[in-house]
C-alpha cells in the first residue's frame, strides 16, 4: 500500500481527517494509524476510501496495489 500517496489525494482535495474518519465510522486516532502504516485498513475502510475520496479507478489501484503480481505465480497447478 502506498500510504503517502493516499495522504497526498486527502491533501489534495482538502478533505479533514477527522471529517473522513466520521464518514467512515472510525476514530480519527486509527485512521492516523492507518494512514501512518501503523495499522491495516480492512476491506470496507478501503471502498469507504475509495468512495468518499472518489479515487479513480487508476488511483485506487496505485494506492492499495503496490507489488506487482507475477502471473505465472498465479496459475493454478503449475
Amino acid at each position: 500500500m502506498n500510504n503517502d500517496l493516499l495522504k497526498k489525494v486527502i491533501q489534495d482535495r482538502g478533505v479533514k481527517v477527522s471529517a473522513l474518519a466520521d464518514k467512515m465510522g472510525i476514530s480519527r486516532q486509527s485512521l492516523h494509524l492507518k494512514l501512518n502504516g501503523d495499522r491495516s485498513f480492512d476491506q470496507g475502510e478501503i471502498m469507504a476510501l475509495k468512495t468518499n475520496l472518489r479515487l479513480s479507478d487508476k488511483e485506487f489501484m496505485s494506492i492499495f496495489f503496490t507489488e506487482p503480481v507475477d502471473k505465472l505465480s498465479q496459475e493454478v497447478g503449475k
